[in-house]
């Protein structure tokens, strides 16, 4: 059966991939030093077929190279990505780091946002969409020493995880029951679309301070 990963996407992409890259390389600081920690949890590049488009829950199905499938998910209120459609060839590169930071006592909850952008990449066209999820738990129980921890989610939920990311594992030590966590997981997506080229239009036009593409001004 042919494996399947899901990823929730958000020009700028080098410098977007070394932001993420340089706030993953935080380790856990002191709880009086606001304890915070991030890590790396995944990176891949391929080139990938555009199997199906379901443009009420914006889903992208793609196949790669391997015959496995990638689900990509396209918040509604995003709009400038290019148009793709089954059939397209695309190189796609995908980002992710989470982050867990202490929550001072009486701050507002996080908010998630999502950037995007469009263009052209050696005449392909050519998007990027980072997202930052962020949320809010609250810490019901605590086992350092296994890597486990107890929470409840924004809504209500009770869950219990395992930590695997090193810098993540060493702040459960600094946490305590009743702490407010804020948990970030940033997704970085880029790509380009190799089957098509769009040549850009252009117009030369005489005249100083005119715009490409207007008439002339009329002479009497």
């Amino acid at each position: 059966m042919a494996s399947r990963k899901t990823h929730p996407i958000s020009g700028r992409m080098p410098q977007m991939m070394l932001a993420l890259s340089l706030a993953a390389t935080g380790a856990a600081l002191p709880r009086h030093a606001h304890a915070q920690a991030s890590a790396i949890t995944g990176s891949q590049v391929t080139t990938a077929t555009v199997e199906t488009i379901d443009s009420g829950s914006g889903e992208v199905l793609l196949r790669d190279r391997t015959g496995g499938f990638i689900t990509v998910r396209v918040p509604k209120d995003v709009h400038n990505l290019p148009h793709v459609q089954p059939g397209d060839q695309i190189h796609i590169r995908f980002f992710q780091t989470i982050a867990a930071d202490i929550a001072a006592p009486g701050s507002p909850p996080p908010q998630s946002t999502v950037t995007s952008a469009h263009g052209l990449a050696n005449r392909h066209p050519h998007g990027m969409m980072v997202s930052y999820q962020r949320e809010r738990v609250r810490v019901l129980a605590v086992d350092a020493p296994h890597n486990v921890v107890t929470f409840v989610d924004p809504g209500g939920i009770t869950r219990t995880v395992t930590v695997k990311e090193k810098p993540i594992q060493a702040l459960l030590a600094t946490l305590k029951v009743g702490d407010s966590v804020d948990v970030t997981t940033a997704d970085a997506v880029s790509f380009e679309v190799m089957n098509r080229v769009v040549t850009p239009s252009t117009t030369v036009t005489e005249g100083a301070g005119q715009a490409a593409g207007t008439a002339p001004p009329a002479h009497p």
